[in-house]
């Protein structure tokens, strides 16, 4: 039954709108593919507070720099440019996140649940701060999955917030991109 299901999913792939979504999910994944590990921990860990403001600079210099490849590579136009460096910093720091927040055993699927983010979700904006009902959400979904939230840190805490924020911005960055 399953290779019968990846027969059929591997069959669905090798049509034309398998292949323009292959083309477009390259232009989403062109900057994650061209940064090194080293360079999205470093986004990741700034994205979470660490160092100071001359070294996020120095990373999203260099970001900018991969970003401007991947434009040009992919024809992506001018006006786009901007959304698309949002967006790809917004996905670096959110993976990286949800790795770090993993190692402290909490889910970060269970912010996206409290949030309602996801490609069909209602994806808040959160360029701002955070309100008392999104994050009380947040704190009620971790208690319902069972976290004794009065043994979570104010690091982990930050961390969650700075997922919430990335996650925000992913999902509205990414919807604004025309591909």
């Amino acid at each position: 039954m399953v290779k019968g299901l990846l027969a059929g999913v591997a069959l669905a792939l090798a049509t034309l709108p398998g292949a323009v979504s292959a083309q477009e999910g390259a232009k989403f994944d062109c900057v994650t593919n061209d940064t090194s590990t080293t360079l999205k921990a470093s986004i990741g860990a700034a994205m979470a507070g660490a160092g100071d403001d001359a070294s996020r600079d120095a990373l999203f210099k260099q970001l900018a720099t991969i970003s401007d490849g991947c434009v040009a590579k992919h024809g992506i136009a001018d006006g786009q440019k901007s959304t698309y460096f949002d967006y790809s910093l917004a996905r670096i720091s959110r993976e990286w996140l949800i790795g770090d927040i993993a190692k402290l055993n909490l889910s970060a699927a269970i912010v996206d649940k409290a949030l309602d983010f996801g490609p069909k979700g209602a994806n808040p904006d959160l360029t701002g701060e955070m309100n008392d009902d999104q994050i009380m959400a947040i704190v009620q979904a971790y208690i319902d999955s069972g976290v004794d939230i009065e043994k979570v840190d104010n690091a982990a805490w930050e961390k969650v917030g700075a997922y919430a924020a990335a996650t925000s911005i992913y999902w509205n960055k990414r919807a604004q991109l025309p591909f």
